[in-house]
């Protein structure tokens, strides 16, 4: 379905909501279908339980693990959980560009060229996560579980909750691992400015580590730390992202902050810390100045 135009009425884009809506659920719906019947399901079993096979009381031969259900219409919905699990994975890429495409009429002519290489971004960025979790996180966050059990207690293996546990792992860390294109666009839209992104640094670690704990389902270290130390790092690479494309724009940036404390914070002051923060704009805008003009002179060379 292409993007369409920025002017529509409210109605319309109601509609518009509406049929990208229907498009995902159904394909989501049909994958679901599919992943429930036995070779699919089965091969899903393997794949899913793989890294945490050493860690599981039961595991067949063939490498399915030997679950329990406690009710009699368990084993279905279960099915049917399992299937709808894979097949949000797999339908993402396609929601993700859905999403993106009904989002793109309020931007601008230039911003709407972002579209794509975002939807391909978030997309990437989204797998990473899952297999980021995959093949680091979700082992050893289940062997540093399996290693508080005793020989007082016994590890009943019920389906739903060892689904669940890696299931939401996964999924937390693909969600998780889409903040660095959510702070480019934050940055680039104007809504918080490079400069106090980039000096609010101890700020957002802190918040980083906050929304780690939240978006891991058990207290094992692993999965928090490990979450937290990737998405630092994605938040370091999003500025940095930022700071190139949007060059001309921070540096602008640096500039308006200057003049502003010029006009309305120049007043004499024995604070140390003070004094330093207006050195520090200072010299932030100055090097700004210099980076315009040096952009500037390339230009009319270029012409």
């Amino acid at each position: 379905m292409p993007i369409n135009p920025k002017k529509m009425p409210f109605f319309s884009h109601f509609a518009e909501l509406r049929r990208r809506a229907t498009i995902c659920f159904s394909f989501v719906f049909l994958l679901c279908i599919g992943f429930y019947l036995q070779p699919a399901y089965e091969f899903i079993m393997r794949l899913l339980f793989k890294p945490i096979q050493p860690y599981m009381p039961v595991v067949m031969s063939d490498g399915l693990p030997k679950l329990i259900f406690t009710g009699p219409f368990e084993a279905m919905t279960f099915r049917f959980q399992v299937g709808a699990f894979a097949a949000l994975i797999v339908a993402s890429p396609l929601i993700l560009y859905h999403l993106f495409a009904f989002l793109s009429p309020a931007l601008k002519g230039k911003e709407r060229k972002w579209v794509f290489p975002s939807v391909a971004t978030a997309i990437i960025l989204f797998l990473a996560g899952v297999a980021f979790a995959y093949f680091f996180i979700v082992p050893a966050a289940f062997e540093w579980l399996a290693e508080q059990n005793t020989e007082l207690t016994i590890v009943m293996p019920i389906a739903q909750e060892w689904l669940s546990g890696v299931s939401m792992m996964l999924i937390g860390f693909g969600l998780s691992f889409e903040l660095p294109l959510v702070v480019f666009y934050i940055i680039g839209m104007g809504i918080l400015p490079y400069r106090i992104a980039r000096e609010s640094w101890r700020v957002a670690y802190i918040g980083i580590t906050v929304v780690a704990a939240i978006a891991t389902p058990d207290w094992s270290p692993y999965p928090m730390v490990g979450l937290s130390l990737a998405l630092i790092l994605l938040f370091e690479g999003s500025l940095l992202a930022a700071r190139i494309v949007f060059a001309r724009r921070i540096d602008k940036q640096y500039i308006s902050a200057y003049e502003n404390m010029l006009m309305y914070d120049n007043e004499p002051t024995e604070d140390s810390t003070k004094i330093k923060k207006r050195e520090k704009l200072t010299a932030q805008a100055e090097a700004a100045r210099k980076r315009i003009a040096a952009r500037e002179k390339e230009e009319k060379q270029d012409e």
